[in-house]
């Protein structure tokens, strides 16, 4: 499935519909590519492959898994984060506010058509600055 998202710092935090927990960590780099394991709530479990073709564009693969093989994955790895995230929408488009540890705050939006306007919660954009990915993230906090 492709993917299309931008990314922003958080200029502050709106009314959301509802928030989850996150524990990932990355299993695997080829490059463009990465497979990661996903913990949401401590009660479900994915395993993700993506490739990425554009700062704004990617192909990514989910799948669910037990939460034992989750776990164990996890733990597996140094190249992890944690993250709350809290979902809404906006103008049709899914809207995924990170919060992480440190209090840095970002805002993803998917879309399938390009973006007409910007919720004003959206601060400075960060679409494909490394430092903002999560696997930069992981590796070396912010």
């Amino acid at each position: 499935m492709i993917e299309r998202e931008r990314k922003f710092k958080l200029a502050y935090m709106p009314k959301t519909d509802s928030t989850i927990k996150i524990k990932q960590g990355y299993l695997m780099f080829d490059g463009n590519k990465h497979l990661r394991v996903r913990i949401v709530n401590n009660e479900k479990a994915y395993l993700t492959f993506k490739t990425i073709h554009t700062a704004k564009e990617r192909t990514e693969y989910e799948y669910e898994i037990p939460m034992l093989e989750a776990t164990e994955m996890l733990k597996s790895t140094e190249t992890k984060l944690e993250k709350t995230r809290h979902k809404t929408t906006f103008e049709g488009n899914v809207v995924d506010i990170d919060i992480y540890p440190n209090g840095v705050g970002v805002v993803e939006i998917e879309y399938e058509n390009e973006l007409l306007a910007l919720p004003d919660y959206c601060g400075e954009e960060i679409t494909g600055l490394e430092q903002y990915s999560n696997i930069s993230i992981a590796h070396e906090g912010f």
